[in-house]
C-alpha cells in the first residue's frame, strides 16, 4: 500500500547520476552558474524551479524534496572528506 505522506526515496543510482552530473558535466556547471548569477533576481520558487528543470534537462528527474536530499547528501559527504583529508595531514606531520 502506498501511504500519501510517505516521501520517495532515493536509489543509490539516481544519488551517484547526481553527483556524476555534478562533477563532470560541464554544460550543467555553466548553466547552473549562470542560474546562480539570476539568484538575487528571482524568487526562491522561481529559483528551484530553474533548477529542477536544468537537472531534467539533463536526464535527473527529481522533486524538490529529492534535491534537498541530494544536496544534503553532498554536503555531509564533502565534510567527511574533508574531515578525514585533515586526519590524514595531520598523521603525516
Amino acid at each position: 500500500m502506498k501511504w500519501p505522506w510517505k516521501k520517495k526515496t532515493l536509489s543509490f543510482e539516481e544519488a551517484a547520476k547526481f553527483n556524476w552530473e555534478l562533477d563532470t558535466n560541464a554544460e550543467l556547471r555553466q548553466k547552473l552558474d549562470e542560474l546562480a548569477k539570476q539568484y538575487t533576481h528571482l524568487s526562491e520558487k522561481e529559483y528551484r524551479r530553474k533548477l529542477l528543470l536544468l537537472f531534467r534537462e539533463n536526464g535527473l528527474v527529481i522533486d524538490s524534496d529529492q534535491l534537498d536530499m541530494l544536496l544534503l547528501l553532498r554536503h555531509k559527504t564533502d565534510q567527511m572528506l574533508l574531515k578525514k583529508e585533515a586526519n590524514n595531514d595531520e598523521e603525516t606531520t
